[in-house]
């Protein structure tokens, strides 16, 4: 019996307790070496919102090594992450009833996109970043048919997100969760995505101009208690930093894991057993 290899490359959902692991892994490599995080002995990094039913983590794999990967937080009770540092911007935005969806946790791997010549090491960044957007524009647009793609990021990167036709409708600011560091905050508004593409030929083609058939995330995947635990308690403080009201949220999304209990007991573990409590988890 034949067994069939995956693409050399190929962008998918985490679904597995090692692609989340390696995925939150990458995160965090790159937030600390960009300075956007402390030191952290469990070496993950990851959110209370990455424990939603609904948000989704893309990964960008080049047969098994992690390239790039993001977070897809669709709007919710929770609210989104940018709302600690944008509230009124996204509340206005709301108001107007624009489906509001976040893309976070971003992160292209350094130890694995080629380096070398500086120019050559720009592109591949470039285009790693492009082949994981593509499917998260789709699923944004078109499986969860949200209105707006929001992002927060270091106002560095502003020309690349103007050359994909974000907007930017937040001003500088300090972020204090990536270590009070500089962002502003932009937004795709997938309204008027095809006639704004067409004056970009080139990237309406590779955003827009092959359709893809992506499932919800909820059609193959929910959080198990152990994998729940696993990454939200023992190997971050992520539920012991929780609000009452995003621990009681938790727990009417998933009845049949004891989510209070855990934010109560949990304690994360390090790598060789010792509790710790990182800045970055």
């Amino acid at each position: 019996m034949s067994t069939q290899k995956p693409p050399k490359e190929r962008v998918e959902f985490a679904l597995r307790r090692e692609q989340f692991e390696e995925a939150f892994r990458v995160v965090y490599q790159e937030y600390l070496r960009k300075g956007y995080c402390s030191p952290n002995p469990l070496g993950i990094r990851t959110s209370i919102f990455n424990a939603l039913p609904e948000v989704v983590t893309f990964c960008f794999w080049r047969q098994d090594k992690l390239l790039a990967t993001a977070s897809l937080i669709p709007d919710s009770e929770m609210g989104l992450p940018l709302e600690q540092v944008y509230p009124k911007e996204i509340e206005a935005l709301r108001k107007q009833g624009r489906k509001l969806c976040e893309v976070s946790l971003l992160a292209l791997n350094s130890n694995e996109i080629s380096k070398g010549i500086l120019p050559l090491y720009f592109a591949e960044r470039l285009r790693a970043l492009y082949h994981l957007f593509k499917p998260i524009f789709w699923y944004a647009r078109n499986t969860i048919a949200y209105t707006d793609l929001c992002i927060a990021f270091n106002p560095v990167h502003k020309p690349l997100y103007t050359s994909l036709h974000f907007e930017q409708f937040g001003e500088e600011r300090v972020y204090e969760s990536v270590n009070g560091n500089p962002s502003i905050a932009m937004r795709l508004n997938f309204d008027d995505i095809e006639q704004r593409g067409k004056k970009t030929p080139g990237l309406f083609k590779l955003f827009l101009g092959t359709s893809l058939q992506v499932k919800r995330i909820t059609e193959v995947f929910r959080w198990n208690a152990q994998d729940f635990s696993y990454f939200f308690s023992e190997h971050s403080d992520v539920l012991k930093k929780a609000t009452a009201e995003q621990i009681d949220y938790l727990s009417r999304l998933y009845p049949e894991i004891p989510v209070k209990q855990m934010a109560q007991e949990g304690r994360p573990q390090s790598s060789h057993g010792q509790t710790s409590l990182g800045k970055c988890a």
